[in-house]
């Protein structure tokens, strides 16, 4: 009895051993990202203000490594004045700390992405090994949504 309990207490730690390993391994390019554009690392009086936020989008993220890493309609897109935010909804936010990617920093360029062919790649200048790769049609909410907010700011 006692035996049996050791063998599934055994069996399910090293099912959530390797959840975890894998996981991690998945966040490195995101990691990368976080390590200089992390939204709870900057002071609490310059977190941005979010204007419009868009639930479930997919983006991708590129490097130059080997593949690629999918945010399938997990992604919560948020536009504010300063920036973009991205964030991962829970329970796939674990290891993937918030993004808090500056107007100033990116630079945005369509692209053909495998066989889609309408998509545009984000390079963020404090990280060139790694883009985020969106679908024409976030990049237009995207763009949409900041030039509302222009006039806003310049009153």
């Amino acid at each position: 009895m006692i035996e049996k309990i050791f063998l599934h207490l055994f069996g399910y730690g090293v099912f959530v051993a390797l959840m975890v390993t894998m996981s991690k391994a998945h966040a490195r390019r995101w990691n990368r990202l976080a390590a200089k554009y992390r939204a709870d690392q900057r002071p609490t009086n310059a977190t941005m203000p979010v204007v419009s936020k868009r639930t479930m989008q997919t983006v991708f993220l590129t490097g130059r490594d080997i593949g690629w890493n999918s945010y399938k309609g997990i992604v919560t897109v948020s536009v504010g004045d300063e920036g973009i935010m991205l964030s991962l909804m829970p329970p796939f936010s674990l290891f993937h700390p918030p993004l808090q990617l500056l107007y100033r920093d990116i630079r945005m360029e369509p692209t053909r992405w495998g066989l889609i062919s309408n998509c545009w790649r984000y390079t963020v200048t404090g990280v060139h090994d790694v883009q985020i790769v969106m679908y024409d049609e976030l990049h237009e909410w995207i763009q949409n949504q900041a030039a509302a907010l222009v006039p806003a700011a310049t009153v």
